[in-house]
């Protein structure tokens, strides 16, 4: 049993762009980790992507992915759908207000609308020598609905159109939706979140929210800093995600992360 549990978002909190993770972050989660504390990425990203963060660090690092959807439970991989008739829906109406929409499971990702690499990469979502594939029409999307666990639908700018495409969709009541930042929507399965990964593994670690991390900087990441006591803020983070969070740290190209768990431990050492 762990003694402490730490969820880390990956994008604007674990690493300093969309590539790198600070050697100061790497040497004080290796050194922690020896100590008994269990480290996990939770993340949008989809499982096959946020493996090349973990593999940044260590192979001990679990990996909370799809925004809960897919996350590594103590008896193996758990998987959530997003369900056919909310993968549906989500195509007919970002059809019809032309916005690019890309789908996710564990390992492959699908697109609507081609999309410049560097937005979709910002979104959290792409590498560009991971590659998707298009979508071209509903038949298409029909073969490969019953396997997507999450999605992204991205603003062209518009923001009025993404805000009109995001009431169309809790209306329906088939989906969850969040966001890592004011022009994405995060489609998630119902019931589901980063933080009902973070409860499940709390139980099955059998480790509570005063012994629970959480650290991150969007929307996306409240529902899981709701079960920690020790939740975090990026300096960077967002203002809504700071008045939920119970501490601040300094922004993730200073090192926030690791700079709080340093402090938190020199004031709580561990045995």
């Amino acid at each position: 049993m762990p003694k402490y549990l730490v969820f880390m978002d990956v994008d604007g909190t674990l690493m300093l762009n969309h590539q790198n993770i600070s050697q100061h972050t790497k040497d004080t989660i290796e050194k922690l980790q020896k100590k008994d504390i269990k480290f996990y990425i939770a993340t949008g990203r989809m499982y096959e992507l946020a493996m090349v963060a973990k593999n940044m660090l260590n192979h001990d690092v679990g990996l909370v992915t799809s925004n809960g959807a897919v996350f590594d439970g103590v008896n193996g991989r758990e998987v959530t759908k997003l369900g056919n008739a909310a993968v549906e829906l989500a195509y007919k109406v970002t059809q019809e207000a032309e916005l690019p929409m890309m789908l996710f499971t564990p390992e492959k990702a699908y697109f609507t609308k081609k999309i410049p690499d560097f937005i979709a990469r910002n979104a959290g979502n792409f590498d560009e020598s991971f590659g998707y594939k298009e979508i071209e029409n509903l038949a298409e999307l029909i073969k490969i609905e019953d396997q997507i666990t999450n999605g992204v639908i991205l603003s062209r700018g518009n923001l009025s159109e993404l805000v009109a495409t995001r009431e169309k969709l809790l209306a329906s009541k088939l989906l969850r939706i969040s966001s890592s930042s004011p022009d994405n929507l995060e489609m998630i399965p119902l019931n589901t979140d980063k933080g009902t990964a973070v409860k499940q593994l709390q139980l099955e670690q059998h480790v509570d929210p005063s012994h629970t991390f959480v650290f991150g900087d969007g929307l996306n990441d409240t529902g899981m800093m709701q079960e920690a006591e020790l939740s975090v803020a990026m300096g960077n983070a967002l203002p809504e995600v700071k008045k939920i969070a119970n501490y601040e740290t300094d922004t993730n190209i200073n090192d926030g992360l690791a700079k709080f768990l340093e402090r938190y431990f020199q004031k709580h050492p561990l045995a």
